[in-house]
């Protein structure tokens, strides 16, 4: 954002983590002030490998992996509201740098896709936050990035029950481009992950449109 980075000439932020005028989040912080979480299913915590769904969960879902960086708390919920309410869209680059860490090496062939917000939320932000994420992965890994799911409902989730979650899901969310989604491995992107249904429900819209394989990567967990 153009705009944002000659107003942070002019007033630029304080660190989250020390309070230090320069940036977003100072080198020491970026280091010191996020926790990042054990490799664990991000459906029941339990611990596996490369943040694989466990055997358990396995069987309810069709996404094999989702990668979590943090626990939506402290620096990590500060950078997210920043990014989110307050329109300091520098933060999705320092987000997607955390998630770009954790991530394994991926396959050439794998397009990177955001979650996409309501169309309410992103006409007052001016920015789509997972979409601005979601680019900055794909560049940093050399991988294409493409709009390949788009949002039907405009319900809110935050502070929504799994229940309601779920009820608002059904049938919110449409592919955009069947061809490309035939026979293609996809890595969704979003910034927070609460009950997981969103990323579920993408997941099984996509697999339904023929994708071979989902996996997923967010910055926080509540």
């Amino acid at each position: 954002m153009i705009i944002e980075k000659v107003f942070d000439l002019i007033a630029p932020y304080d660190c989250l983590g020390c309070g230090l005028e320069g940036g977003l989040l100072c080198g020491w912080c970026t280091s010191e002030k996020i926790s990042t979480l054990p490799s664990r299913c991000y459906k029941c915590h339990q611990l596996t490998q490369d943040f694989a769904t466990c055997e358990k969960c396995r069987p309810k879902v069709r996404i094999s992996n989702v990668w979590v960086v943090s626990e939506y708390s402290g620096v990590a919920q500060n950078l997210i509201k920043k990014l989110k309410y307050e329109r300091a869209s520098i933060s999705a680059e320092i987000i997607a740098q955390f998630i770009f860490e954790i991530l394994p090496c991926l396959p050439d062939d794998i397009i990177v896709v955001h979650i996409p917000t309501a169309t309410s939320r992103r006409r007052l932000r001016g920015y789509d936050q997972s979409e601005l994420i979601a680019k900055s992965i794909a560049k940093q890994f050399g991988l294409k990035h493409q709009t390949l799911v788009a949002r039907m409902g405009q319900s809110r989730q935050v502070g929504a029950k799994r229940a309601k979650r779920q009820t608002q899901l059904n049938n919110a969310f449409r592919i955009a481009k069947p061809q490309v989604v035939k026979q293609s491995k996809i890595l969704l992107i979003d910034d927070v992950v609460t009950t997981g249904a969103t990323l579920e429900t993408v997941a099984d819209v996509l697999k339904a449109g023929g994708a071979k394989k989902v996996y997923g990567a967010v910055f926080a967990q509540r």
